[in-house]
């Protein structure tokens, strides 16, 4: 752009520029308009009000170009100028690479299905604990899920706090929605036998015969490894999880654990090494029989063989998760050491063995 006859004012074919200094740091304003001669007048009328604002000191750079990226730099009210939208892709862009896959997944599908439609185009300015109390009073989701957001909410808001964006976390002011939890209804000894009886022969009733005796969570059963297996110490070693076919690392530092087999899962797995077509050390020892390739996803299984094996069996449908509540009342039944039990189970401590299966601690 070349100079004009206004000081400050410089232009082009299709567009002309406001030039100033404001703060020690040299501004320029482009306006995307034929620069005619009546519109140059203006701009230069406006620099002249741009410039005795500043000297009066009630310059606003948001009033004058709210378009610009540096009426966010210079604002004094920056929560103003983002919405919660941009703060929901800040927030992934700087945490999600140290979340687990399924972590990963059960965020967006928060975000996605709750936070960006209730809340996106909002700015951090206008959003108000209100009116996440207000969602969370008419929506008809779960307590639960309305945890779950209210948590998201306030990792975002947590960081504009850092950021020195806003003050506080309006979310802090946000009540915890109340609940109760529900409590495990794990298979009894017939049902289970009823199951398994109804499973096919081979690797369906072996991987959830192991399931029932171990009490794995289905992607740590599916992550299992040759290399995993100590036969002679009769233990396992929960190194890795399959996540959407993905290999992943254990839900948390405590699921990265020895397990101590019990005799039925023990000889499921002397079974499986018997049939099994390759036991190199990163062979995965649960295969899909149709295939004898690994399982891809754990809703095969339930897809193919559980839901069917429940409807022959004549038990009340619960989901293969359940597996591992049996084993734990089952562990519980028999007296064995609670503490025991959460080490199996991958929990950081009996807290959780003690506030879940209360009822089957003697």
């Amino acid at each position: 752009m070349k100079p004009t006859e206004y000081k400050g004012i410089y232009a082009g074919e299709n567009s002309f520029r406001i030039d100033f200094m404001f703060q020690c740091v040299r501004c320029r304003e482009t306006i995307r308009a034929t620069p005619n001669k009546t519109r140059l007048k203006e701009a230069a009328r406006k620099l002249d009000q741009i410039k005795y604002e500043i000297d009066m000191g009630t310059f606003d750079y948001a009033k004058h170009f709210p378009t610009s990226p540096r009426a966010f730099k210079f604002s004094t009210n920056k929560a103003a100028y983002i919405t919660i939208s941009k703060a929901v892709d800040d927030w992934f862009r700087r945490n999600s690479k140290n979340w687990a896959a399924s972590t990963y997944r059960g965020y967006w599908s928060k975000v996605k299905t709750h936070i960006l439609p209730n809340f996106g185009n909002l700015t951090a300015f206008e959003f108000k604990p209100s009116l996440f109390n207000d969602w969370a009073a008419r929506t008809e989701v779960s307590p639960k899920t309305v945890n779950e957001v209210r948590t998201i909410l306030s990792g975002i808001f947590k960081e504009l706090v850092y950021d020195e964006i806003i003050d506080q976390n309006p979310i802090d002011k946000c009540r915890p929605a109340s609940r109760r939890a529900k409590e495990p209804e794990p298979f009894n000894g017939q049902e289970r036998s009823a199951i398994l009886a109804a499973l096919p022969d081979g690797a369906a009733r072996d991987f959830y015969t192991f399931a029932f005796w171990t009490g794995l969570r289905t992607g740590e059963k599916l992550g299992l490894r040759w290399q995993d297996v100590d036969f002679e110490k009769q233990r396992i070693y929960i190194r890795q999880t399959i996540v959407n076919g993905r290999t992943a690392q254990p839900k948390t530092l405590s699921s990265v654990r020895t397990h101590h087999l019990h005799p039925t899962a023990l000889a499921i797995l002397q079974k499986i090494q018997s049939y099994h077509p390759d036991l190199h050390p990163d062979s995965r020892v649960f295969l899909d029989p149709r295939t004898m390739l690994p399982w891809e996803n754990d809703g095969i299984p339930r897809e193919r063989f559980w839901t069917f094996a429940l409807e022959q069996a004549k038990v009340k449908y619960r989901c293969p998760y359940t597996c591992r509540h049996t084993y734990a009342s089952t562990m519980l039944t028999a007296k064995e050491d609670p503490s025991w039990i959460a080490k199996q189970m991958g929990h950081k401590d009996w807290g959780m063995i003690r506030r879940v299966y209360a009822r089957w601690i003697d």
